[in-house]
């Protein structure tokens, strides 16, 4: 969107549509669109008003289904158009959608003559929670949520994307509220699984980055904003998708023509490098002839729009046939908790109010943002009748993890997601979850990461693997990121805790048997198994490091009185397999 008058813009905009012979503002399609569907809606109200920009078109795949996963796509108008839903790339974007099965939500929003900014968010956040909130009505699956858009659409489905989760913000001088309050449907959540921005303004603070048209004085994000850059900057950055891009944002992919000379190319490329730079997973692909719509709908393009989406939907994987214990195990991702990992139970019938599973949340060695090394070792404990939430993308292969390092936060994003999945009706994991039974473990990094977290009141017990504090004398040792909390750390732990090291050659285990040693106002003990520091956890169904694991959460979580005798009692059972040494503290040591 450059730099013209109102005029030159609506003139512009007239223009394209014009000469296309239907499906609207944003490159040429087919006359007569006739979609393909199995059911389709027209000018539903998202908003519960009588006003035309709160509707939307509602189409659903022609394979019928009991529900489909959504895409909700927004059209281009430089934000000047109310009322251009049925002209929102019909036969290109929304037909390879349906004939993707993807049930498709075209609304409209107010304009910049209706309402400045940041009204436009308002509506498309409103249509994401109407999305869910009428999800049975229209077989929408909210498993998975993605905005599209072209143009002025692109940038409403980016912005939507990089601010999901957050409500409001604080840009400089300005505090945007980004949720709002438009339709029936607040309680529900505005956050959304991917984005696909084709040819959108993303840094509107810098649209003068390339090659473009300039006409006039007055831009079409100085009419969206009723202001100007040199003015007020602040408003121009909150305008911005750029602004809030962070490691959590969902997947985007990006289509832009490198001949675009109404929003510049440079545009996509900044938005590309930004959410690489963040560890946003990102595809971007950049049309060497494609201008503003034109020449970018190939069939390549859509297609690779189609497999990006089809790949961010939530990936699950069955490990060593779901692990040894009675309830077989599926590795899975969750919408609702990005970057990180979900192993529970496949069948969740098994387990209710009177009969709930308790939790393990885990941190990965080295804080890779990944449980690729661990993730045997976890699949088998929630084969035993736990959820496990460990940190980090769901690893569907044995290749290393390579991006950026995982944070303290995302534990706590863990004991977060427990409680609000088991209070949430519409959770499947509603009432099923142990969460007054809840040990917080890591190994090495971690663990590290562990104690770090170790006073949050929620956590009942504690797993410290291969892990242990940094003195002053050998800190010099850790690796740059690691979280560094003092010795003094762990006064703040108020559970029961297991230190399992691999022996001497452990290189945690000075730190860690230190840790212990420390240890004297609640039980703890130190298990050791000469493995090195590496573990046992890659082997099959997490080998050796199972054992005292499983053992310490079937006694702190479940109560088990069989699996408690592994470590108290004169001939505790730990320390009789073979390779194994334990010792206990004072309190520990008096526990019957």
């Amino acid at each position: 969107m450059m730099k013209k008058t109102l005029l030159s813009v609506l003139l512009a905009i007239a223009t394209t549509a014009s000469a296309q012979p239907a499906g609207g503002f944003g490159g040429f399609q087919m006359p007569d669109i006739k979609l393909e569907t199995s059911q389709q809606w027209k000018d539903v109200n998202y908003a519960g008003d009588d006003q035309a920009y709160h509707t939307c078109d509602i189409y659903l795949p022609k394979q019928e289904r009991d529900s489909y996963p959504v895409v909700i796509h927004i059209y281009g108008s430089a934000w000047f158009s109310n009322n251009s839903k049925g002209a929102a790339d019909l036969g290109t974007i929304v037909k390879s959608l349906l004939d993707a099965g993807y049930a498709v939500v075209c609304p409209n929003h107010r304009s910049s003559m209706d309402a400045k900014w940041p009204a436009q968010i308002h509506d498309i956040r409103a249509v994401v929670r109407f999305v869910r909130g009428e999800a049975v009505k229209y077989k929408f699956d909210t498993s998975f949520i993605a905005t599209s858009g072209f143009s002025s659409g692109g940038h409403l489905a980016s912005i939507t994307a990089t601010t999901s989760g957050t409500r409001e913000a604080t840009v400089g001088t300005v505090t945007i509220d980004l949720e709002g309050s438009v339709g029936n449907y607040s309680a529900e959540s505005s956050s959304v699984n991917a984005a696909c921005d084709w040819s959108g303004p993303i840094d509107l603070t810098a649209m003068d980055c390339g090659d473009h048209m300039t006409m006039g004085a007055d831009s079409p994000e100085d009419v969206l904003l009723g202001s100007k850059l040199a003015s007020e900057p602040d408003k121009y950055l909150s305008l911005s998708a750029t602004t809030y891009v962070d490691r959590n944002d969902p997947p985007v992919i990006i289509f832009h023509g490198e001949k675009d000379n109404v929003v510049p190319v440079c545009q996509g490329r900044k938005f590309f490098e930004v959410l690489k730079e963040a560890g946003v997973r990102t595809e971007a692909t950049f049309v060497p002839e494609g201008g503003h719509g034109m020449g970018m709908y190939s069939e390549e393009n859509l297609q690779k729009m189609v497999r990006f989406l089809n790949a961010s939907r939530p990936q699950s994987r069955i490990v060593e046939d779901g692990g040894t214990g009675a309830y077989k195990a599926v590795m899975k991702e969750e919408a609702s908790l990005k970057a990180h990992t979900v192993f529970v139970p496949q069948d969740l019938s098994a387990f209710s109010q009177k009969k709930p599973l308790p939790v393990l949340v885990w941190g990965n060695g080295a804080c890779t943002d990944s449980p690729w090394e661990h993730y045997r070792f976890l699949n088998e404990i929630a084969s035993h009748g736990y959820l496990v939430l460990a940190t980090g993308y769901i690893p569907m292969d044995d290749e290393p993890y390579h991006g950026p390092m995982s944070s303290t936060t995302q534990q706590i994003e863990s004991l977060d997601w427990a409680f609000a999945q088991n209070a949430d009706p519409q959770s499947p994991y509603y009432q099923k979850i142990d969460t007054q039974h809840i040990c917080v473990a890591g190994m090495s990094c971690g663990g590290l990461q562990t104690l770090f977290n170790c006073a949050d009141p929620r956590i009942t017990a504690l797993m410290i693997c291969n892990s242990g504090l940094f003195n002053q004398q050998n800190a010099f040792q850790a690796v740059g990121g690691m979280p560094m909390p003092p010795k003094e750390k762990l006064t703040e732990i108020h559970t029961p805790v297991i230190y399992i090291l691999g022996g001497k050659e452990d290189i945690a285990y000075e730190n860690g048997m230190d840790d212990f040693h420390r240890i004297n106002h609640v039980p703890a003990c130190a298990a050791n198994f000469p493995v090195g520091h590496g573990g046992t956890y890659r082997q099959p169904h997490g080998g050796e490091f199972t054992v005292p694991a499983l053992a310490w959460l079937n006694w702190q979580l479940k109560g088990d009185r069989q699996s408690a005798k592994m470590f108290i009692g004169k001939n505790c059972g730990l320390p009789q397999r073979k390779g194994w040494t334990l010792e206990r503290n004072e309190l520990l040591k008096a526990m019957k």
